[in-house]
Formats: structure tokens, C-alpha cells, sequence
């Protein structure tokens, strides 16, 4: 239903832009100039429209990811464990997916040591940047490191926020390049939460 409702939006748009183009030239024709020099601004003003960030955008999106996203480990399993002798043994994972908000931060507890700090920041052209972190809450030490990238654009099947959302073209949940990272870290957050009884 909601495809259908973009193709029909979508024909009435290009047909409009036609029409207007058609209009602009033949007014510029009546005029002795050439028609392409009014209706070509007429289509770049169609276009700009509803198109005007979309390559600023990806641009931007590609940007970000190319040169500050990724995955970072600060300090492994095993020199946490040489530092902290016989603590690992005693933790318990929390059930559930249990989660705090202060402000920009999302803070999952993963055991009674650790904590899965994501923290959510707007950037440029609507995009949003992801910062996940393995803490040790009892020190305040960050273990590990995700930043990721996102363009904001929220699926309208969940309710849009405002006519950004609409531009499905434009959606991009994440660094795609970048997948290998992202699970790496799911991984070693997986670990963390995971320690005391069980198989390391």
C-alpha cells in the first residue's frame, strides 16, 4: 500500500515537472529565446525540490563512516582479567535488556562490572552518529569502542517524525562497509556481559 502510494505521488511529481517544463519553454520560444534556457531551470528547480540534499547527504554519510567509524579495543579480556584477578568468576549477566536514558546516552547494565553505553549525537544533513562503549562502571574505563553512522531516516511503516522521513532513498541504517566492525564488537560486548560461569 505505502509503494503504491509513492508511485502515485511519484507520477503526479514527474508529470507536473513536465508540464511546467513544457509551460517554460514554450514561454521562453514566444519570446525568441531558446527553450531549454527557461525550461532547464524549471527541472533543476523540480529537482532541487525534493532532491536537494541527497547528495550532500551520501556524501557526507560516506565521509563519516570512511574516516571516523569502526571498532576499537582499548583493553582485552584477558588484561582485564590479569588486573582484576578472580572478579570475572563472580559476575552474573542481568537478564532481560533492561536500559537507562539520560539525555543522549543509553546505558544497558550487562553485569554487576560492566555497562553498554550508547551514545546518540546529531551531525550534518540530518545524519546520526553512534558511539557504543563497553565501560567498566566500577572505574569508569571504556574497554571497547563503536562509532557508527546512520542518515536518521526513519521507516514510515513506525511513524514518520517529519517529510526527512519520507525520502526513503536516502535511508542508511548504518556504515554498510563497515559490518565486519560492528560484529566484532557485538561480540566482545557479548563476552563482557557473558563472564562468570561460563567457558571463556
Amino acid at each position: 500500500m505505502i509503494g503504491l502510494a509513492y508511485l502515485a505521488v511519484g507520477g503526479v511529481y514527474l508529470a507536473l515537472t513536465v508540464w511546467l517544463t513544457k509551460r517554460a519553454a514554450q514561454a521562453a520560444k514566444r519570446r525568441g529565446i531558446a527553450g531549454w534556457k527557461w525550461g532547464l531551470p524549471v527541472v533543476l528547480a523540480m529537482y532541487l525540490l525534493v532532491f536537494w540534499d541527497w547528495v550532500p547527504t551520501v556524501v557526507a554519510h560516506r565521509y563519516y563512516c570512511a574516516k571516523y567509524a569502526g571498532f576499537t579495543v582499548y583493553k582485552t579480556l584477558e588484561q582485564w582479567k590479569a588486573e582484576n584477578p578472580g572478579v570475572a568468576e563472580t559476575l552474573v549477566p542481568k537478564e532481560g535488556t533492561e536500559s537507562a536514558v539520560v539525555g543522549n546516552t543509553t546505558t544497558y547494565e550487562l553485569n554487576q562490572r560492566f555497562a553498554w553505553d550508547m551514545v546518540r549525537d546529531p551531525m550534518v544533513l540530518g545524519i546520526k552518529k553512534t558511539d557504543s562503549k563497553v565501560v567498566d562502571k566500577e572505574t569508569g574505563e571504556v574497554l571497547a569502542q563503536y562509532i557508527d553512522f546512520s542518515t536518521d531516516i526513519r521507516p514510515i511503516t513506525v511513524g514518520a517524525r517529519s517529510l526527512r522521513d519520507y525520502k526513503f532513498w536516502m535511508a542508511s541504517e548504518s556504515c554498510e562497509s563497515d559490518v565486519a566492525s560492528r560484529t566484532r564488537f557485538y561480540e566482545f560486548e557479548s563476552t563482557f556481559e557473558n563472564l562468570g560461569g561460563h567457558e571463556q
